[in-house]
């Protein structure tokens, strides 16, 4: 299976962001409060035009949108201590269940880099929930390296963030 990535897909965006975020209620794992993800809250300066849709595209060329994630050069919440354009930050990462256990994550990294290399930045960070470790080993073994824990308050939530960097 091929991918292509597009990040003028705004709706298309929230509604794989919300299905995901949904799903994880439903199984009693919810990280993100549904009703904080609006466009309202997801699309700013930083993130609009930053915000893809990966598609998978089969062998009979139909596109089925298969994940998000957003991928911004500036995050003055998150990472306010890092210059801006020195370093590539993903957020809202969210891969629909029928593609769950395809290693699309590794597609996504593949993409992020080449973006990033682009730019002459050689360095991706992110951030996780630090109750879920679970999620923190998913990112350790695509090489991400833990840094530091932090509080965040976000659309009247609060997260303790493990911090991860990725340099290449």
């Amino acid at each position: 299976m091929t991918y292509i990535f597009r990040n003028d897909q705004p709706d298309t965006f929230l509604r794989i962001v919300r299905e995901v975020g949904q799903w994880l209620v439903d199984s009693g794992q919810t990280l993100w409060n549904i009703d904080s993800l609006t466009a309202e809250n997801l699309f700013d300066a930083y993130t609009t035009g930053n915000s893809y849709v990966m598609y998978a595209v089969g062998d009979d060329g139909l596109e089925v949108p298969a994940a998000t994630f957003t991928l911004q050069w500036k995050d003055p919440l998150y990472f306010g201590d890092v210059p801006d354009q020195t370093a590539g930050f993903i957020h809202k990462l969210a891969i629909r269940r029928q593609f769950a256990g395809q290693n699309l994550f590794q597609s996504i990294l593949e993409f992020c880099h080449d973006v990033c290399r682009q730019r002459g930045i050689h360095e991706i960070q992110l951030e996780t929930d630090a109750t879920r470790p679970p999620l923190m080993r998913f990112y350790e073994r695509y090489g991400f390296q833990p840094t530091y824990q932090k509080t965040i308050h976000e659309f009247g939530q609060t997260f303790t963030c493990q911090y991860y960097v990725m340099r290449f």
